[in-house]
């Protein structure tokens, strides 16, 4: 067990989980997570001169203190005389957290395929297997074979469902990198990176609920079973995106970060926000500020 006792807060880690118990009530938040919630631990330096451990969770939607943690590290504050104990605990953490990224879960051949020559010129082998899969694939044709053209030689194209979206029928496609809907008129992406979670309504019509970067889409159609594959194959493309680092998750830009930091100063004023989780996002923010 390593532990680092500061003044206010103790951390404990040991046998992949890490502990924090406050040592004082009105202080710090209380923690016990596993190192596999963890997308990476850092140390940081506030304005002010005090020291911040940062926890970065792999799930937008870890919950700390009631509140979702919105991609934003968690600081748990210790003294700057304790830097060298607090080194050691995240080299621990690291460690464990390389050893975890070197489980690769058993998954089908990812590799992407060369087009092959059809009958109406280039067709992904990857895109005629999902189409192969759906219940109805005569429904998306044009959009089968727009994806085929549209398709990127560093994706996998995993699974394929017609549906709706924002009033507009079409197709919704998940690759190893985007998941794609995919039009007549248009093709809109959004990268796995910034995906959290699938939830698929089976009452007609039937509904997949993708959520992402502070948002929910929805796509909408007749044949939940397509949708339910599409939600599992958008699983283990983000299941990848954790485990192997096969894609880079995007940081936020010093735009982005200055936006959610309005969007907290207003939710605070309008009573959404206690003091607590305030402080502990705003903080979150001011340290993921670049530079």
């Amino acid at each position: 067990m390593i532990e680092v006792w500061g003044a206010r807060v103790a951390v404990r880690y040991a046998r992949g989980r890490l502990v924090t118990t406050p040592l004082r009530a009105d202080n710090e938040v209380a923690l016990d997570v596993g190192v596999a919630e963890l997308a990476r631990i850092a140390l940081a330096t506030t304005e002010d001169g005090k020291m911040a451990l940062l926890l970065f969770f792999r799930s937008a939607q870890f919950v700390v203190d009631g509140a979702p943690t919105q991609r934003q590290p968690v600081p748990v504050f210790l003294e700057t005389e304790l830097r060298e104990q607090a080194q050691a605990l995240i080299r621990a953490v690291e460690r464990d957290l390389i050893g975890l990224r070197r489980v690769f879960p058993p998954r089908p051949n990812l590799v992407p395929p060369r087009p092959v020559r059809g009958p109406h010129g280039p067709q992904r082998p990857d895109v005629t297997a999902a189409a192969d899969r759906m219940r109805q694939p005569g429904g998306c044709a044009r959009e089968i074979a727009i994806l085929h053209g549209r398709a990127r030689p560093d994706e996998y194209v995993l699974e394929l469902a017609e549906a709706g979206h924002g009033g507009a029928p079409g197709m919704v496609a998940i690759t190893t990198l985007r998941l794609l809907f995919v039009s007549v008129d248009s093709i809109y992406e959004f990268p796995v990176a910034v995906l959290t979670g699938t939830a698929v309504r089976t009452e007609q019509p039937a509904t997949l609920r993708v959520s992402g970067a502070g948002a929910d889409l929805d796509f909408v159609g007749h044949t939940a079973t397509d949708l339910q594959r599409v939600a599992e194959a958008t699983g283990l493309a983000c299941e990848i995106e954790h485990a192997d680092g096969s894609i880079a998750p995007t940081l936020p830009s010093s735009t982005d970060l200055f936006e959610e930091w309005q969007l907290l100063v207003e939710r605070r004023k309008l009573g959404m926000v206690s003091d607590e989780p305030f402080r502990r996002q705003a903080v979150g923010i001011m340290l993921t500020m670049p530079g």
